[in-house]
């Protein structure tokens, strides 16, 4: 549609230049059939100027001479010619390699200087009118390259960022359920021969447990080639209460509130899904504790999430299961990058009396509301 809309624009364009340069040349007497074959050659490339710039530019160039060293269009009535000119000099500078570009405008400012010989007053004129617009064009050049590096840059950017945000997902997704299977398959071990009903027990979460990691993962990876916003993006109360339900699987009591009656933007749900996901991990792999509390408020603006265990000491047969789940990650960088990109703050540390907090809070305005994660 465009390219047409250029085309159509640059027929219009050569019949002004034509009418332009006929009515001259008209007025000055010059009706000979050669005179007119001059004429519609300085007109006809301008119609063609985008699709073949060099040739267009160097046939109106050489009748344009001609036609002023023939005095079949006087200098003084020659408003037709330097329309021409400039029409097919900007974009020979604008669409081709300075390599065909710079030859054309030396050939065109030679001819400017030899149009001295027969028109005295006409060589600075001349040179100014291929000039002027083939610098025009040289600068929408520039303008239009640096505007698509700027481009590319912002794409790649984009690329890394959402790489790096589905690797977080990965992250998350793996660190939590492996945490859930190692825990209870070395449950398995240390049991299945003294109590076979406890050992089955712990075979079933840690096939429930794959099972939804095998979800997860699909729905992380999905977001490579899903619509912008893909359907059934976690973050909802009933994922939340699902990590709770599988955290207590690992034997750690979970108290979940969930309050407030906003809703927040699609993205932000999906950060405290994340946030408490990653939380509860930490605490099933490295916090030794008995219990935990979780607490998501949903205010009108902003999301207050806290994740907080006792660090209490657990049962000395649960002792030894729990060391046996080790292995670091970027768990608290994540999840700082997470809040940092939304705009809000996240604090963790070991609190009084023993144990380990996590706080964050998200801001949103309403209508980010429906907005991408």
């Amino acid at each position: 549609m465009i390219r047409t809309r250029g085309m159509a624009v640059d027929a219009a364009a050569a019949v002004a230049v034509l009418a332009l340069c006929g009515y001259a040349a008209l007025e000055a007497g010059q009706t000979a059939w050669w005179q007119s074959l001059l004429v519609g050659a300085v007109a006809v490339p301008v119609a063609v100027r985008r699709r073949r710039p060099l040739p267009a530019a160097v046939v109106t160039l050489a009748a344009s001479g001609a036609a002023l060293g023939a005095g079949v269009i006087p200098p003084f009535a020659a408003p037709g010619l330097v329309a021409a000119v400039s029409l097919t000099q900007f974009p020979v500078a604008a669409q081709l390699p300075p390599s065909r570009a710079v030859p054309e405008l030396i050939g065109g400012l030679a001819g400017a200087a030899a149009l001295g010989l027969v028109q005295p007053s006409a060589p600075l004129v001349a040179a100014a009118v291929v000039a002027v617009p083939w610098l025009a064009g040289l600068l929408a050049r520039h303008r239009r390259d640096l505007a698509e590096q700027v481009f590319q840059e912002r794409t790649a950017r984009a690329v890394t960022e959402e790489r790096l945000r589905i690797a977080r997902d990965v992250h998350d997704t793996v660190a939590h359920s492996l945490s859930m299977i190692a825990m209870k398959a070395s449950v398995a071990r240390h049991v299945a021969g003294v109590r076979p009903e406890e050992s089955l027990s712990a075979l079933e979460v840690i096939e429930t447990s794959s099972r939804e990691a095998l979800v997860e993962m699909r729905r992380a990876l999905g977001l490579l080639r899903a619509d912008p916003e893909p359907a059934g993006l976690p973050g909802g109360d009933e994922d939340l209460r699902a990590l709770a339900d599988r955290t207590e699987q690992a034997g750690i009591r979970v108290t979940m509130t969930l309050a407030g009656s906003a809703q927040p933007p699609p993205g932000v749900r999906l950060v405290v899904f994340r946030i408490v996901q990653e939380a509860l991990t930490n605490v099933v792999r490295h916090a030794r504790a008995g219990s935990c509390t979780v607490s998501v408020e949903a205010e009108t603006d902003a999301v207050t999430v806290q994740v907080a265990d006792d660090g209490s000491a657990p049962p000395e047969h649960e002792r030894a299961e729990r060391a046996t789940v080790g292995g670091g990650g970027h768990g608290l960088r994540g999840m700082r990058e997470r809040v940092a990109a939304h705009g809000g703050t996240l604090l963790a540390g070991p609190r009084e009396g023993g144990g380990f907090t996590v706080t964050a809070h998200i801001p949103y305005s309403a209508a980010g509301r429906g907005g991408q994660p």
